[in-house]
């Protein structure tokens, strides 16, 4: 497995890279928009290709890289489903798989620094984000935070898992760059308290000031989307538009969600599966995309239509003509009450 730890000085990030192979795909957490050249450097030298990044939660003291990687590379960019970000391509919820080539990651739902705030499992290490730090814990004073939701993460999940499991946090600043849960339990000042109000009294009375970056940095964070105008740089259909004549007869609806998004969210009817991370294997010359396009209107759809735009991108690229998308992406679909399929 590659496994990077990158640092940010001016924030005190801590951005992980993860991939299983040299040549394969790779994952970023929490990167910091001004290491953004830094990071496709190093993707570029192992010879890595991203295909996901993600947030652990809303951050107040840096912005997020996650919308520059997305137009430099076309990445998917992840969070919670509690994220209030206005676009994100993927939301998790608590205990879904995060996958990518070789590996996978377990998310999370670790609320108490903000009520959206998740933690990473895989095998035998957590990616805690501002939840869990090495001898501390993620302040509750803002941003909706809750020194009670945060115990209950800590007590009832976080410190539950294997005592042997290496915690790399989103944040350190003396230095440290991992720890253990054992660690944790016995040395961590924050958690040698008997009871949620102890560990409450605790947070509610730091009197930390406010971090430098934070009227700069949430507002940045809440927007790293693709604006709707971008949505429609492309060519659209609109879901009034489409259910004005369904059932739609000339066109072929193509799916590019995950199978878990899929089996959670239901599909529209007799949609083509055709997923994102492998989506220009089926737009290439013997693809079966390349076919469907050449006698009837192939159109895309994502979660929220950021996905489904680079990828009639990818598609025009790759000389398919006849290709559009759902802005707005299934979520449009069902507000407007557009027919579903269950998939099992």
């Amino acid at each position: 497995m590659i496994f990077r730890q990158l640092f940010d000085k001016t924030s005190s990030t801590y951005t992980y890279l993860l991939a299983s192979r040299h040549g394969g795909e790779a994952l970023l957490i929490d990167p910091v928009f001004e290491q953004t050249q830094r990071y496709l450097k190093l993707l570029e030298e192992l010879d890595l290709k991203l295909v996901k990044v993600v947030d652990t939660h809303i951050h107040a003291d840096h912005v997020s890289a996650m919308g520059k990687l997305r137009d430099e590379t076309r990445c998917v960019t992840v969070m919670g489903e509690q994220s209030p970000a206005d676009v994100v391509s993927m939301r998790v919820r608590d205990n879904d798989p995060l996958t990518i080539e070789g590996l996978t990651l377990t998310a999370l739902h670790t609320p108490g620094h903000t009520p959206e705030s998740y933690s990473f499992m895989m095998e035998d290490r957590v990616f805690t984000g501002d939840t869990l730090l090495i001898r501390g814990t993620g302040r509750t004073d803002f941003q909706n935070g809750s020194p009670h939701e945060q115990y209950h993460s800590l007590f009832d999940r976080l410190l539950k898992l294997p005592d042997n499991t290496l915690v790399y946090p989103g944040h350190d600043y003396k230095g440290d760059t991992v720890s253990t849960i054992e660690e944790e339990k016995a040395f961590n000042p924050r958690l040698q308290v008997r009871s949620p109000d102890e560990y409450a009294d605790i947070m509610n009375n730091l009197n930390l000031a406010n971090p430098a970056m934070m009227d700069v940095a949430v507002p940045e964070n809440l927007k790293q989307g693709l604006r709707s105008s971008a949505q429609h740089r492309v060519a659209v259909m609109e879901v009034d538009e489409i259910l004005a004549g369904w059932p739609y007869q000339d066109c072929h609806f193509v799916d590019i969600r995950e199978d878990s998004e899929r089996s959670r969210y239901g599909a529209i009817p007799n949609s083509i599966h055709a997923p994102y991370g492998r989506f220009d294997q089926y737009c290439n010359s013997s693809g079966p995309l390349s076919g469907l396009a050449k006698s009837n209107r192939v159109l895309l759809y994502c979660a929220v239509g950021e996905r489904s735009t680079l990828a009639v991108e990818i598609a025009t690229e790759l000389g398919l003509q006849n290709v559009a998308h759902i802005p707005g992406g299934f979520t449009a679909w069902k507000q407007a009450n557009g027919p579903i399929e269950e998939i099992s």
